[in-house]
C-alpha cells in the first residue's frame, strides 16, 4: 500500500519508480510489497472475531444475542491470530507509510496535495458511502427486511450531534473509531500525522535518541496523546526514523533468529492473556514481536518467484479490501453464515472464523478486480487514486 503512503497511487508509483531504484534497496521495496495484501487479510481476521465479551458488549448496545459456544482450542486459535499475530498489521502500515514518505522527501506543499487526494478525499468518500447506507438505506431495509438490521430502534432520526461526530470522525464517544466504518481510523490518523510531520521531523532531527525514547515510553505505557492513537504515533515515528536515517531495517531484522522472536512473542502473548494484562504495557511486546515475525517472513515470500508475483499483483487491491471488508460485506456475510451454521460448538466457531474471513477476502478482492476491469475510473476513485 505504500508508495509514499501505505496505499500508494499508480501516479505516485510511477513517479517514484526511479527513486526506488536509486534510493530504496530493491529487496526492501519487494519485501514491503510482499506483505501488503497479507496484512490486509490479517485486518479482516481482526474484525471477524467473535468473543463472548464483544457479543455481550453488542447486546448491551441493543444488538441481538448470538449463539457462541467456543471450546478452549477454538478460543486460543482465535486469540493466536486476531489478538496475537494480526496485531502487527496496522502498525506496519503506519511504519511503511512513514518510511516511504521520508525516503521520497517531498516538500510539505506537495506532500499535503498528494495526501489530500489519497487520504482525506478517500476517507470522506467511503465514510459518505457507508454513512448513506447507515442513515438512509437502513431505513428502507427496515421496512423490507428488518431482521437484517442491527439496532433497528436506532436510526438517523435518533442520533445526536455527538453521535454524528462520532460516526463521521470517531471522536466524542466510544473507542475513537468512526462509527460508519471503524477501520478508517487508520486513514484519519495517518492524515493527521502527515499534517504534523514537520514538527515530528524537527524533533527527530534535533533530539535523535531522546525523542524516540519518549515516543516509545508513550507507546509502551499506553499514554493517550488524544489527536491520534499511541500505536499510530510510535510506528509512524519509527518509519520516519527508518527513512530519514536510511538504515537497512530488514538486514537488522534478518540477524534476529526466528526462535528468539518466537520465544519473546509466546512469553508476552501468554502473559497478556493469561496474566490478565490484555491491552496494557505487555501487549506492546506482543505487537512488536509480531511485527518482527512478519518482517522476517517477507524474506521467504520474495524467495519464491511465483508467490511473490501473486503477492505483488494482489498488493494493488490491498486498500480496496481494507476499505470494503466492513461494515456491510462483513455484516451481511456473518449474518447469512450464522443463519445456516450457528456457532453451537468449538468446531462451528472456527468454521465461521475461517469461512467468513475467506469469503470476505475473496468477495472483497473480487469486487475490486471486476470493478477495475469494467469501470476503472470508479475503481481509481474508490481506491484513492490508486490504479
Amino acid at each position: 500500500m505504500y508508495g509514499d503512503t501505505t496505499f500508494m497511487s499508480q501516479e505516485e508509483h510511477q513517479n517514484s519508480s526511479e527513486l526506488q531504484k536509486s534510493i530504496i534497496p530493491e529487496e526492501t521495496s519487494k519485501r514491503i510489497t510482499a506483505l501488503r495484501f497479507f496484512l490486509a487479510i490479517l485486518v479482516v481476521f481482526i474484525h471477524n472475531n467473535y468473543t463472548l465479551k464483544n457479543i455481550a458488549d453488542a447486546v448491551a448496545k441493543g444488538e441481538p444475542d448470538i449463539l457462541f459456544s467456543p471450546n478452549t482450542l477454538s478460543k486460543w486459535i482465535q486469540l493466536f491470530i486476531s489478538q496475537g499475530i494480526a496485531k502487527c498489521a496496522v502498525p506496519l502500515f503506519f511504519m511503511f507509510a512513514a518510511y516511504l514518505q521520508a525516503i521520497k522527501a517531498d516538500s510539505y506543499k506537495v506532500l499535503l496535495k498528494k495526501k489530500f487526494k489519497a487520504l482525506f478525499f478517500t476517507y470522506f468518500l467511503w465514510i459518505g458511502l457507508y454513512g448513506f447506507y447507515s442513515s438512509v438505506v437502513k431505513i428502507i431495509i427496515l421496512k423490507i427486511a428488518p431482521s437484517f438490521i442491527e439496532n433497528p430502534d436506532t436510526t438517523m432520526f435518533t442520533w445526536t450531534i455527538t453521535d454524528w461526530i462520532h460516526k463521521i470522525v470517531g471522536y466524542g464517544t466510544g473507542d475513537g473509531t468512526p462509527g460508519f466504518a471503524e477501520q478508517f481510523w487508520f486513514v484519519r490518523d495517518l492524515f493527521i500525522l502527515v499534517i504534523v510531520s514537520p514538527i515530528i521531523q524537527f524533533l527527530l532531527k534535533k533530539f535523535k535518541l531522546g525523542f524516540f525514547i519518549l515516543v516509545f515510553i508513550i507507546y509502551f505505557l499506553k499514554i493517550k496523546v488524544y489527536f491520534v492513537r499511541t500505536t499510530a504515533l510510535f510506528f509512524y515515528v519509527s518509519g520516519l526514523y527508518w527513512g530519514y536515517y536510511n538504515f537497512n531495517l530488514f538486514k537488522i531484522i534478518d540477524k534476529i533468529k526466528f526462535s528468539e522472536v518466537i520465544i519473546v512473542w509466546i512469553f508476552s502473548f501468554l502473559w497478556e492473556f493469561i496474566g490478565f494484562d490484555e491491552g496494557n504495557a505487555i501487549g506492546s511486546f506482543t505487537e512488536l514481536s509480531s511485527c518482527v515475525l512478519l518482517l522476517k517472513l517477507s524474506a521467504n515470500i520474495i524467495k519464491n518467484e511465483k508467490i511473490y508475483n501473486i503477492a505483488n499483483y494482489l498488493s494493488g487491491f490491498s486498500f480496496f479490501l481494507y476499505a470494503i471488508h466492513m461494515p456491510l460485506l462483513s455484516e451481511y456475510l456473518k449474518k447469512l453464515w450464522i443463519h445456516f451454521f450457528p456457532m453451537k460448538n468449538g468446531f462451528f466457531c472456527l468454521f465461521e472464523y475461517f469461512g467468513v474471513t475467506i469469503l470476505i477476502v475473496v468477495i472483497g478482492t473480487g469486487i475490486g478486480i471486476v470493478l477495475k476491469k469494467i469501470c476503472p475510473k470508479l475503481f481509481i476513485l474508490l481506491n484513492g487514486g490508486r490504479k
